[in-house]
């Protein structure tokens, strides 16, 4: 099915986005749609014992609902999300229309907006950010994503992280939407599809992606792309994905010199646009306000089958919010070469950069991880979350023999047995023994 672009419904405006410590991030557009809302948020009825700083909304399409939640008012609090009803019970051939475009790949971000399109005009109207990156299949919590309840369950990935180490001292860090949560009815899962995208990503050239709409903080519902995120998880590598973010509020920012002059930016999601930016499009006054119903929250109805224990033990593999949250800490973008010579010179000093680097170049499956996580697993004798955490990443990296070396070495090295007691040292050592299990 094609459907032809509406240059007039959705437009590209002439703004460039600024990415600087959005390391999660490739490529940003701002778009102006001018839509239906046949996809959009909406208000609905709380049960009496819902918390009273609570909201409910549910995000449907034509009237079909594709998630819920309890939405926390406190940035700090966890919201807690059920699946809707799946997205082959909504009527949506827009969807068909722009398979053929995140399949085959694009050059160039807004050579993608042709084929969104028709999606996009089902969004309200308004001001969006399409943005080009990695996400994780899982849900934050080291769970596969599409291994979520019909029910309410809070989600770590939909509220501010608290970090409280030996690097940081109660810091409240914001994740992006580099989380996902599914549409689609477990049933609909074929695991041949799964097979032929583990060999689409294992191929040269561009890569398939999936396709998002952005929940809230660290999470994005995936609209389509659920074979290709069960292959990446497979393979054990993040999936390319583009995802539309909302304009949520305002908020009024210092200019760059003087603090006693502000100027009135957009917010959507981790992004922040100054209006001056926006072409002179016309913006809502209250973005926040969402259609209004009086219906309670319906009941979520993808959990209709079991999924391969394959799968579930593959959500395991990524970092999970809190881990992702060490990005945002140490306010690094993507490490270069010189990036990261300079922290692993003085590791003492650079602690919370090369933790965030670690998080980075796993994500990106960056060919300088594993040297990086060998130096720094090798910082000195005494136990710290960056030992840990590179640790950990060199135990995933099973059967690599540099790494079996240094592990054995490690072993060799240890004065004395591991304790009954559970010290910091004998973590260590479970992770170490971990590579071989």
């Amino acid at each position: 099915m094609k459907m032809p672009w509406s240059r007039e419904a959705v437009r590209i405006l002439p703004t460039k986005i600024d990415l600087a410590g959005q390391p999660w991030c490739r490529e940003a557009l701002l778009l102006h749609v001018c839509g239906t809302g046949a996809l959009r948020w909406e208000t609905r009825a709380l049960p009496p014992e819902a918390d009273y700083y609570e909201s409910a909304r549910c995000l449907t399409l034509r009237g079909t609902p594709l998630l819920s939640g309890h939405f926390a008012a406190c940035e700090t609090s966890e919201s807690r999300l059920c699946t809707g009803w799946g997205l082959d019970t909504a009527d949506c051939p827009e969807l068909d229309a722009l398979r053929e475009t995140l399949n085959g790949g694009f050059a160039r971000l807004e050579d993608t907006v042709p084929a969104l399109s028709p999606l996009l005009e089902l969004l309200r109207s308004g001001v969006y950010v399409l943005a080009e990156s990695d996400a994780y299949p899982t849900d934050g919590d080291g769970q596969f994503f599409w291994d979520v309840s019909d029910c309410l369950e809070p989600c770590s990935a939909t509220a501010l992280v608290c970090l409280s180490d030996d690097d940081y001292d109660y810091n409240y860090e914001c994740v992006p939407p580099v989380f996902l949560y599914p549409s689609q009815r477990r049933s609909r899962l074929d695991m041949e599809r799964v097979d032929y995208y583990k060999e689409r990503f294992q191929q040269e050239g561009s890569l398939p992606h999936g396709i998002a709409l952005y929940v809230g903080v660290g999470m994005s519902v995936l609209l389509d792309g659920h074979h290709k995120a069960a292959a990446a998880a497979l393979l054990g590598r993040p999936l390319p994905c583009l995802t539309v973010l909302r304009l949520e509020h305002y908020q009024l920012r210092p200019l760059s010199v003087s603090r006693s002059q502000e100027k009135k930016a957009g917010c959507f999601g981790p992004f922040t646009v100054p209006i001056e930016d926006m072409n002179g499009i016309p913006l809502p006054k209250e973005p926040w306000k969402l259609t209004e119903s009086s219906s309670p929250l319906p009941k979520g109805r993808l959990a209709d089958t079991e999924l391969p224990e394959t799968l579930l033990a593959a959500g395991k593999r990524y970092p999970t919010a809190e881990g992702y949250a060490l990005v945002s800490a140490a306010e690094i973008s993507y490490p270069t070469d010189k990036n990261l010579e300079t922290w692993l010179a003085d590791p003492g000093l650079y602690r919370p950069q090369l933790r965030g680097a670690l998080v980075v170049l796993r994500d990106r499956g960056d060919s300088r991880l594993k040297d990086t996580a060998l130096r720094c697993a090798a910082v000195g004798d005494q136990y710290c979350s960056l030992k840990v955490e590179a640790f950990q990443v060199l135990a995933e990296l099973k059967g690599d023999p540099d790494v079996e070396v240094f592990f054995i070495d490690y072993f060799v090295g240890l004065e004395e047995p591991p304790s009954i007691h559970g010290s910091a040292q004998d973590y260590l050592t479970q992770i170490a023994h971990s590579f071989w299990g």
